[in-house]
Parts: C-alpha cells; structure tokens; sequence
C-alpha cells in the first residue's frame, strides 16, 4: 500500500490568498479588471475571468471609467505612476499587494529620497522587480549571484533589497561577494519571504525521503518551477503536475512512500484533484491524512513543535493565530520578535506566522501560548546546516562526552564527532574537551533525523598539509640578501619574533636600528608587517636571522645631505681619547674631532679642554663616504669667530726686486706715480 506524505506549506501562500480573496470580494459593480495575472496558474486566471474580471498588460490599455468599476493590483505591486493613472482613468483601486512586497516598496521609496542608489536583488524582467524598481523612478540596478559587482563601486550610497521569492543560499552567497567590496555606505535589507524558503527547505526533505515526488502547480509559476528544481536535484523520480491528466503518465509503485509539495500560486482546488485521483486508484491509504494537510485540519500541539497558524488578530499585547485547532494561538509581545521592536502592524490579518509551541493551554486565556521570537531562532540556526552541506567549516562548543566521541549542536541538528576524528593523534581523554569549542567540517548530514557527524581532523590534516607545503617553498626561496615580509607576533629584550609566511624568524635587536635603543618595541610593533632582510637561513637548525635597519636609510647618508662639508652645527662629545673627540652630530652619527683640531692653541692633553657629555660647535671638514666617517673641527669654527689683527704701517720705500716690480702696495702706488710724471712731460714736449 502507498503511504502519502504531503507538505505541510502546500498550495496558496498568504500574499496570493490575500490577492485572489481581493480580487473575488471587492463590491464594485462598474468593468472590474486585473492589472497582469493575480497569479501565475491558468486554473485561477479563468476563475477570475469567469467572475467578470478581464485582463490588461498596462493601465494604457484600460478604457475610460465612470467611477464605478475597479483594477486589481495583483500580489506583486505597482509602482506609484500605475496608482495615479489608474485614479485617472476613472477607476477605484483594489490593491492586493502582498505586505511583504508592500514593505520593500516603502524601503525603497525612503532611501531613495535620501540619497541612496537602489539595488534589487532578483530576476529582472520578474514582476516583483520591476515593481519595485518603480519606487525609485526605474534607476535601480539589478543584480544576480552571476553578476559583475564592479558597478556598486560608482556610488557612494547603497541600499540593496531583495526580491521576496529570490533564493535564500544564493542570496546569502551573494551578501558575501558584496561584503568584500570596498564600498563607502551600504544598507542591506533581507526581503526575502522566509514562508517561501521554509516551503522550499521542507520540499527537499521530503524530495529525500520519499520514493516519488509529484510538484503540483502551473508550469508559468517561478515558485513552483524552484520547487521542481530543487526535488529533481535530489529525488530523480520528480514529476511536474498541471493537471490530473499528467497523473496518468507516471508509473506509480504498488508500495512506498509519495510526497506531494505544491507552489504558492496553486489552489486549493489542484491539490484535491490529485488527492481525489490518488484515493481511487490506491484506494484510502491515506485520505484523511491528505484532507487535513490540504484544509489546515486538525494539528497535534505538543510542546517544543513548531506550527504554522494564520493571524486572526494583532493589538498592543500579542497576536492572536489560528493553528487549526478548537483553541487559538497566542503569541505575547515578549515573543513576537527577536530583533527589533513588536509592532502590531506588521502583522495584518490572515499572515502566516510560524511559532514554537511553549505551553499547549493556558490557564488563564485557553489559548495555545506560543513563540514566533524561538521559531526564528530555530530558523536562523538552522540556517547554518545549509551552510555547511557544501563542506564549510563551522565552529562547535562540546556540551558532553560519551563512549566513542563528543556531543554538541548545530541550531536544532545533533553534532556527533568520534573520537578518532577530534586530533590528528589519539586521544585518551575525551573529557577535557567539553566545553571546549571545536573547529568542525560536516561528514555526513541526515535531515530526517537532524543528526550531524562532523570531524575536526579532517582541517588539522589540512592545515598541516598546507603548511608543510608553505615551509617546503619558504626554505627554497628565503636565502640571505633576500627581502620578505613578516608580522611581527611578540618581543623580548633580545629581539623581536617575526611570522613569515607562518614560518618564526628572529630580527635580534642589533639589527633594528642604527641608534641604541633599549627595547624592539620602539622600532616594531606587534600585529603589524614590515619588509626585513634575511641575514642568515639556517634549515637544519630551523633557524632564520632577520634585519630590519638594513634596509631603512642610514643615518650618515642623511647627514651628508642636510650638512655639507663647511657646515657649522651643534653636537654633543660621546667619548673623548687621547688622539680627538667623538662627537654626535645627528642620531647614529658621530665624527672625530682630532686633537689638532681641538683648540685655537697646541693642545698636549685633550682632556684638559674636551669632556664628555659637552656641547660643542664644530664645521664639517671632510665625508668619508666608503667607510662613513666624518672629520670635524672645533679649531676652525674657533678662528672664524676671532676678529682680523689691524694690519703694519708699512715702509715708504722699498727696494725694487730683480724682476722690477714693487711687492709693497705702497710701493706700487709710488712707481705708478712716478710714470704718471714722464708721461705728463713727454706729453707737453709734443705739443
């Protein structure tokens, strides 16, 4: 006998309910149009017709109205453009937005009059997208898990949203890539319709479980073609239904287990099709199981189970839900949310609200207590299981030790991680690691039983693996005179120890500066990376030597360009010796005063006129550039400071040389005068 298993969020979500009931209910007698179809699903689109309701692509292709008719807005939205030209138009508007899609609009509208360039998560050419794009004048930029990111870099705002029926893995994949772009303000919204995951999270669990997999729905619905992807992908024996004529084309087994999902855009109607055709072929097997599922019958409460329920009613203390039962469900303040504040209308009437079961009567009120705030963090735990199937790695704190390994949790999962799968060695005592948190990677995932086995030797191993093959290219490539980069991990007095490419090297603290300095960390600081210079790369002993003041600018080459030979300045004398003075003319440069060079006058102990720890001024003689070495002179700063000896009178007359000139100026003057005379004489004899 077959054994039928149907999802429990089969059939219409709460938006397209909401829309479909508008469109059904709206008490207007004039034309009554829908703008695009209500929903994707041919069956429901001829309901509607049937009624009365006809069909436009665009409020340009409505007639004129009197004031009496309606036009629908279907569950994906409208811009602000399509309200007014409706109003124009002479139409009353229905809008049955769904208040999901409803809120990304607002989202959108507000920070697009602040500023900020929109981004919409989604499919382009959906009609959710397009809908929204309109609240920020159709400027938006829409991107996929395939797009080139690049382009967010060009504004300095972003507000990103995303569509409410996008997939929640890509989506989350796609947070990611944006997270590692360098943008100035970016707000990210997370849009998504969680209804619609949870429906598609519990399809392919029951895709797993089951023999056969029937996805009832229309094939124009993205929802439900999401659906019939993700069972395909794990259950080969997946079978698309639009029509209980497709039924007849599947080789159904005599025995086994059939599950059953439906899209949100699928009625009622569909579904019990299927449960008709089913039941007269198998025969009862499982009706009234099927019966319940379609119509929200009788539920089991029990405490701990997460149920879905619709809101009947939301006000200041709590929410009241109907979970299909004789008594309602009611969900306190306290337990409405778990981020952010309650506010009664978030939560309008006929939302479904998926809650935890925390008492199944009150005494008080009679009402189921429940708590949506502890079914949301069941929900975001979880979430980290889909994050981990791909082999991920995830952390885990051990809450207890038993024979053969450890136990701790993933959100609602079970993590068991054997004993030989905790280090790369033995472990004798398992005991020492509860409590302890464990860095894990998922071996082995079964949903139906929430249990995970998960092995932390497995990165160990590779880890030891990657670093055996970093020290292998380290020792091959560092060798003295070679530059590498290192962070500088810790300190000592002797020096400081620095990480290269995960290798530990020593800079000694002789080779950090060429001033004396008393500790590493005036030079270095910890955390950071700077270039060092491999002195010595010792393999064997697994030791290597770095230099760090070698590669900075020595003090000597800096002098040379900010005093030139001729320059005065101040210094002070380091060390006085028998033979000059050593004198510090800038930090880490020293040059000799020579004794000859020390004093105006002979000197014949330098002692007597140099000490250390003197101020002294000294003009710069001579550079040394090859083994830098300065010469200094206090002498001649001393004789440029002594003022000129007045000059001889000298004799009026002298001797004249053999060569027949004067050497005395006076001389000259003289002699110059002289044949001044014999010029003037020969002059008047010519005349």
């Amino acid at each position: 006998m077959l054994n039928v298993r149907i999802a429990s969020n089969a059939g219409f979500c709460f938006g397209v309910r909401r829309a479909v009931d508008a469109a059904l209910n709206h008490g207007y007698s004039g034309a009554q149009y829908m703008l695009g179809d209500i929903t994707h699903n041919k069956s429901v689109i001829e309901k509607l017709r049937s009624r009365g309701l006809k069909s436009v692509e665009s409020v340009d292709d409505l007639p004129m109205g009197d004031g009496s008719g309606c036009v629908v807005i279907r569950s994906h939205g409208a811009d602000k453009a399509t309200y007014d030209k409706i109003a124009q138009k002479g139409y009353n508007v229905i809008d049955a937005t769904c208040p999901f899609v409803a809120k990304i609009h607002d989202i959108v509208r507000k920070h697009y009059a602040d500023g900020y360039h929109i981004v919409i998560i989604g499919e382009a050419a959906h009609p959710e997208v397009i809908a929204t794009d309109g609240w920020c004048n159709n400027t938006a930029t829409v991107i996929d898990l395939d797009s080139d990111l690049s382009v967010l870099q060009s504004y300095d705002k972003l507000c990103i949203v995303c569509q409410t029926t996008f997939d929640g893995q890509k989506y989350k994949k796609l947070c990611e890539k944006i997270n590692k772009i360098q943008l100035k303000t970016v707000e990210i919204f997370d849009t998504i319709c969680y209804t619609t995951y949870e429906r598609q999270k519990e399809a392919v669990l029951l895709a797993k479980s089951c023999d056969l997999i029937m996805v009832v729905g229309d094939r124009a619905s993205s929802n439900t073609n999401k659906l019939f992807d993700l069972c395909a992908a794990v259950n080969p024996d997946t079978h698309f239904i639009q029509s209980v004529g497709d039924l007849k084309n599947i080789n159904f087994p005599r025995s086994g287990v059939i599950g059953i999902v439906a899209g949100a855009s699928t009625p009622t109607e569909s579904i019990m099709e299927v449960k008709t055709y089913m039941g007269q072929e198998f025969g009862e097997a499982s009706n009234e199981e099927f019966l319940e599922a379609i119509n929200k019958g009788t539920v089991a409460i029990r405490e701990g189970k997460a149920i879905t329920g619709t809101v009947l009613s939301a006000n200041a203390d709590g929410i009241r839900v109907n979970v299909g039962v004789k008594n309602d469900g009611f969900i306190d303040k306290t337990e409405a949310v778990d981020d952010g504040e309650y506010n009664p209308e978030d939560y309008p009437v006929g939302m479904e609200i998926t809650a935890i079961v925390t008492k199944k009567r009150d005494d008080v009120s009679g009402c189921v207590l429940l708590s949506k705030r502890r079914a949301d963090l069941m929900r975001k735990t979880d979430e980290a299981v889909d994050q981990i199937r791909n082999g991920e790695m995830f952390e885990m704190v051990v809450k207890k030790d038993i024979k053969g390994g450890l136990i701790g949790s993933l959100g609602t999962y079970r993590v068991f991680v054997p004993a030989s799968q905790i280090r790369l060695k033995f472990v004798p005592d398992l005991k020492k690691f509860v409590g302890k948190t464990l860095r894990l990677r998922a071996l082995d995932i079964d949903d139906i039983n929430r249990k995970i086995v998960a092995s932390q030797r497995v990165i160990l191993q590779e880890e030891k693996e990657e670093k055996d093959k970093k020290a292998e290219i380290f020792w091959e490539n560092v060798k003295p005179d070679v530059v590498v980069a290192g962070e500088v991990k810790r300190i000592s007095s002797y020096g400081a120890f620095v990480s290269v490419d995960g290798i530990d090297c020593l800079a000694h603290i002789d080779h950090l500066s060429y001033t004396h300095i008393t500790s590493p960390d005036e030079v270095l600081e910890i955390g950071k990376t700077y270039d060092f210079l491999v002195l010595k790369a010792d393999r064997e002993k697994q030791r290597v030597s770095l230099g760090y003041r070698e590669l900075q600018p020595h003090p000597f080459d800096k002098c040379m360009e900010k005093h030139p030979v001729g320059s005065i300045l101040q210094g002070k004398i380091i060390s006085v010796l028998p033979y000059g003075a050593f004198v510090e003319i800038e930090p880490g440069v020293e040059g000799l005063v020579h004794v000859s060079e020390a004093a105006a006058a002979y000197v014949k102990d330098i002692n007597e006129v140099l000490h250390t720890g003197d101020q002294v001024t000294v003009k710069v003689l001579a550079y040394d550039e090859q083994h830098r070495k300065t010469t200094l002179s206090i002498r001649a700063c001393l004789d440029e400071e002594k003022p000129a000896a007045p000059k001889a009178a000298k004799p009026a007359k002298k001797q004249v040389e053999e060569s027949g000139v004067y050497t005395d100026k006076a001389e000259n003057t003289v002699l110059a005068d002289l044949l001044r005379q014999v010029g003037d004489d020969n002059q008047d004899k010519n005349d």
